[in-house]
């Protein structure tokens, strides 16, 4: 899918940048083309200098560990990232990748299980969970190996409003220690409590 654009935009540490657009505008393709998962049909995507921490600005063109530490995705479908057998091990899989020490890897574990309540389905099955239990699962995923880009495609989609507000309140604690967040979604209050700045896609510029 194109990208209505052109597209110029900025992400920046501490703060959430919420993209929005009617469907078909090419948010997700925006979101996966500035997590470097996605080559552009044109244009560039280009890290800092303390983010890229080398030569190499491109985040396509980064190795998969290197993405990890730098910039995680959650992916609009949760049953597209999902891997292990046990919701337990689907969290263990970034940090062990980074071969952190096991006792860091529980902990860090133990804490997102408790914080995006899925503590009591640990030894669950992923593909067995509730649409909103992946969605909270993927979220957890992602902040395991905490990137300092964090990009999330409607991550408020389908939840309840007590899940609802953990996010949001994951999502502002995050901004606020100093981690670029990039929001794809169509849930205005979601951006209205996160303070985000937005841009619309498929507006003129």
């Amino acid at each position: 899918m194109r990208v209505a654009g052109p597209v110029r935009l900025d992400v920046r540490a501490g703060e959430v940048l919420g993209i929005t657009g009617p469907n078909g505008a090419g948010k997700s393709t925006l979101a996966l083309t500035l997590a470097g998962l996605l080559p552009g049909l044109g244009g560039r995507v280009q890290a800092s200098g303390a983010l890229a921490e080398g030569p190499q600005r491109d985040p396509l063109k980064w190795s998969s560990r290197a993405l990890l530490t730098r910039i995680g995705t959650v992916f609009q479908d949760p049953e597209h990232q999902l891997l292990a057998t046990t919701v337990r091990g689907e969290l263990e899989i970034g940090p062990r990748s980074l071969g952190l020490p096991e006792d860091e890897i529980a902990a860090r574990v133990d804490d997102l299980l408790v914080r995006l309540r899925l503590d009591r389905l640990a030894e669950a099955n992923p593909y067995t969970l509730s649409g909103g239990e992946k969605r909270r699962l993927t979220v957890a995923a992602t902040l395991a190996t905490r990137p300092r880009v964090i990009v999330l495609d409607e991550p408020t989609f389908g939840q309840d409003a007590v899940t609802w507000a953990e996010l949001v309140a994951i999502i502002a604690e995050l901004r606020d220690d100093g981690t670029a967040v990039v929001v794809v979604t169509h849930d205005a209050a979601v951006l209205d409590a996160l303070h985000a700045r937005r841009f619309e896609l498929g507006a003129s510029a």
